[in-house]
């Protein structure tokens, strides 16, 4: 990588028996060659990118919300639609197109696709082991049983994310020429669907869901015919939880809304602007996608993120076969 960033180190913890994600007893389908990882991409910042015109406004894009020069984000078509995994110093990244989710860890190298389970990715580690590419958890090899530790992430558009943060992070870009630029896949493969199985049926099993990782349960929140700007209140392992919901970039992402002791009650504020385009009602505090409070007084601070991912419900209730379902008939308004 050509510039320095603050990494830390994998955290692999140990995972709760009763809780392991995954206990559906699913075959594995192996397929290790189809897709060739790539690994730490020169980086560069966002804005200097844009120069380049090589992403249009509205693409999507992972990004990762904390961190040096508050954050980064990478296009997909550019460093995931091909490779499916990305070993980096910013993270350890995993596209599946088929279950719909991207997966971002903290950082680690020698990764690789490997195949499915349940219709649900799976990647392989440099000792062999076999992860789950959406809960990040080791399900057969030597390091089975452990959990890699989330990178507070979500799911937006270039365009989005440069309004919001030029000076945060990104991979130089390139024409193709350098490494494979492909487009991002619109139909399921058929190993993936063959493989599915049985899907839980509270939900249609294509289903785009916000799925919320608890230490001792799992929540669910659908997503599909959710309006431009929505906030859902609920909770996880009997903590508070708070989801925003950008409909114009399809972003989903969870946090706690407790600051500094304080509970606050988020709703959307139809009249803020796209750049803060919800509230609290405690403080009046206008607050970004990725969690910042940009005006009022709370300006300055950060939401702790909740461990979290969008996809499709298949993915999500395969890995979690236990998981609740977030009643949204009570969305947040204002009063």
């Amino acid at each position: 990588m050509l510039c320095l960033v603050a990494a830390t180190v994998l955290t692999n913890c140990s995972v709760n028996v009763a809780q392991e994600a995954g206990t559906q007893q699913s075959p594995v389908v192996a397929r290790p060659d189809l897709y060739k990882p790539l690994t730490e991409p020169p980086c560069s910042y966002c804005v200097n990118q844009n120069l380049k015109q090589l992403v249009g406004a509205d693409e999507v894009v992972l990004a990762w919300i904390r961190g040096a020069h508050n954050g980064g984000m990478f296009p997909m078509r550019h460093f995931l639609a091909a490779p499916r995994v990305l070993n980096d110093t910013y993270g350890l990244f995993f596209y599946d197109a088929d279950g719909g989710y991207v997966s971002a860890f903290e950082k680690d190298y020698g990764f690789s696709f490997y195949g499915w389970r349940g219709g649900v990715m799976v990647v392989q580690g440099p000792d062999g082991s076999l992860w789950s590419a959406l809960t990040g958890i080791a399900f057969d090899g030597p390091k089975k049983g452990t959990r890699m530790k989330r990178v507070p992430n979500t799911m937006t558009t270039w365009g989005h994310w440069l309004m919001l943060h030029p000076e945060s992070t990104a991979y130089d870009l390139f024409d193709g020429k350098k490494y494979k630029v492909a487009e991002m896949p619109t139909e399921m493969s058929a190993d993936a669907v063959a493989n599915m199985g049985k899907v839980d049926s509270r939900l249609e099993k294509t289903a785009n869901v916000m799925g919320i990782e608890g230490e001792s349960s799992q929540l669910a929140i659908p997503l599909d015919g959710l309006g431009d700007r929505e906030v859902r209140m609920a909770e996880v392992d009997a903590k508070p939880v708070v989801m925003f919901w950008y409909g114009p970039t399809r972003s989903a992402v969870a946090f706690s809304p407790v600051v500094d002791g304080q509970k606050l009650t988020f709703y959307p504020d139809e009249i803020s602007p796209e750049t803060a385009p919800f509230k609290d009602r405690e403080t009046g505090t206008r607050w970004t996608l990725a969690g910042r409070g940009i005006d009022g007084p709370l300006r300055g601070k950060e939401l702790d993120w909740i461990p979290s991912i969008q996809s499709r419900w298949y993915a999500w209730s395969h890995e979690y076969p236990k998981t609740e379902i977030h009643d949204s008939g009570n969305p947040a308004k204002v009063d």
